[in-house]
């Protein structure tokens, strides 16, 4: 019996010697900063599907498009009625933009009128073989595809032409501008840099009124989030877009970050003018939500917390062996995956990052270790909001999200804390509403989950759901906006 358990304690040790070598940096939490260059036809816009060419149509009248309104901005829905056809008469609505990366995204939707010879997309699914499946308003706007695999670049204000096709030829044409929310002189707002101890960009308006702040707190990439940072502050908040890895003065990976940082953020937003000190909000996605959820347990000094595809646990750093987090120095409780499922892992990606589901799910097999890794949320003195996809294919988000429901009830967590779930939609679905989102299921090189429209539906509910959530704890805030 002595000679077995030595032999599984070195079997055990060489196993974990092995995975240490062979996890290439940031294999367990890298995050796609850009995307891969291969070729994914279902993601990508074909100019030779024209799905209203295969129906037959014998009569057809030119119509009239209208689209309103002339100047929006990236959330603001947009009505396109087309008028004065014959009754069922089919034709093609495509609606197309070249992005401020100078790639050309387009969408197309086949129509049939009604009895009175009127298209609306906001009462009337497409028929097959269009962009998108359903009726939506807005449909065409985030059914986007690209000339190649990438993402929307939207930094700067973008034309957007409208077109209706009719089947004998005649082409009816509108082009509307829609605002960024990264240009931010659209909307009175000022971007302060600062790099120092605390690496951040501060959005804040040009009235110095005290008003509600956000803290952004990006995943693993570790990159500023310019476009929602400028959307939340559009809408009338400070946002404090903050970096905690990879940057001068800071930790060079996710390892080992400490609590104290981003409480000598919240401190100095305290200090500002124009922050209300009473009305502070952590929003953090992936492992920005684990941050912000284990900060929350352990200071209360935020008045409420949003969570994207977050965790329930705090997990190990990317080398497996050390945490991704500390307090007074000393590295939190982690959670890992099992030595056996990562080795699996890395054996049927040949190194390269696809699906880690099942890895994150093998940590769950050890229950005393969860438990001491489990944030504490009953010691959460603020309202909180989950937000996940249920098919994450990065870790399991929706159910990790559950068991924070579960602990707070258990614990009798006498704060809000609401939990909204999304079908079909994976790890990656948080970008703006009406903003067209990749479907990572098919790449080879990275697998989030979801797909392009349920990722897409996502978006635009999930942001309602936070806006709504940020009034209640935080107050109603004005739209800041220029419609000139």
């Amino acid at each position: 019996m002595k000679i077995v358990t030595i032999l599984k304690k070195v079997f055990k040790i060489i196993s974990l010697t092995v995975l240490l070598i062979l996890i290439p940096s940031g294999l367990f939490y890298s995050c796609i900063s850009s995307y891969p260059s291969s070729r994914v036809n279902s993601q990508l816009l074909n100019s030779d599907t024209k799905p209203c060419n295969t129906l037959e149509i014998k009569t057809a009248k030119k119509g009239t498009l209208q689209v309103t309104p002339d100047i929006s901005y990236a959330d603001d829905k947009v009505a396109i009625h087309i008028t004065g056809l014959q009754p069922f008469q089919i034709g093609s609505l495509k609606l197309s933009v070249t992005d401020s990366k100078d790639i050309r995204w387009e969408s197309v939707a086949c129509f049939q009128a009604n009895e009175f010879g009127e298209i609306n997309p906001k009462k009337q699914e497409p028929l097959e073989g269009s962009s998108y499946e359903g009726t939506h308003q807005m449909g065409l706007f985030w059914s986007l595809k690209p000339e190649k695999l990438n993402s929307f670049h939207f930094d700067t204000d973008l034309n957007f032409t409208i077109s209706f096709d009719t089947a004998d030829g005649d082409r009816l044409t509108r082009t509307i501008l829609r605002k960024s929310y990264e240009n931010i002189e659209n909307h009175n707002i000022t971007k302060k840099e600062i790099r120092n101890k605390m690496v951040a960009n501060f959005y804040l308006h040009e009235t110095h009124n005290q008003r509600p702040t956000v803290v952004l707190l990006a995943g693993s990439g570790g990159n500023f989030q310019h476009r929602k940072a400028g959307y939340l502050a559009s809408k009338g908040y400070n946002v404090l877009d903050l970096k905690y890895f990879g940057e001068k003065n800071l930790p060079e990976s996710l390892e080992n970050v400490p609590l104290e940082y981003l409480h000598t953020a919240i401190n100095w937003l305290k200090n500002q003018a124009t922050v209300d000190a009473s009305k502070i909000a952590l929003m953090g996605r992936s492992k920005g939500a684990e941050y912000a959820l284990l900060y929350a347990s352990k200071y209360n000094d935020v008045n409420a917390v949003v969570s994207a595809v977050g965790s329930s646990v705090t997990w190990s750093s990317k080398r497996y062996i050390k945490s991704s987090w500390s307090s007074n120095g000393k590295g939190v409780p982690k959670a890992r995956g099992s030595i056996t499922e990562a080795i699996r892992f890395l054996k049927s990606t040949g190194g390269k990052a696809q699906v880690q589901l099942p890895y994150m799910l093998s940590a769950f097999e050890k229950t005393k270790r969860i438990e001491k890794s489990s944030i504490k949320i009953e010691n959460i003195k603020c309202p909180i909001l989950l937000i996940s996809g249920e098919d994450d294919l990065q870790w399991p988000s929706t159910m990790m999200s559950n068991r924070i429901k579960v602990r707070a009830e258990k614990y009798k967590f006498k704060y809000e804390i609401k939990h909204y779930s999304y079908e079909n939609a994976g790890h990656q679905f948080d970008d703006l509403p009406f903003i067209p989102q990749i479907d990572f299921s098919n790449i080879s090189t990275w697998k989030s989950g979801g797909n392009f429209q349920g990722n897409a539906l996502a978006s635009i509910d999930s942001w309602n759901r936070v806006f709504i959530f940020l009034n209640k704890q935080l107050g109603n805030m004005e739209l800041n906006k220029s419609k000139s």
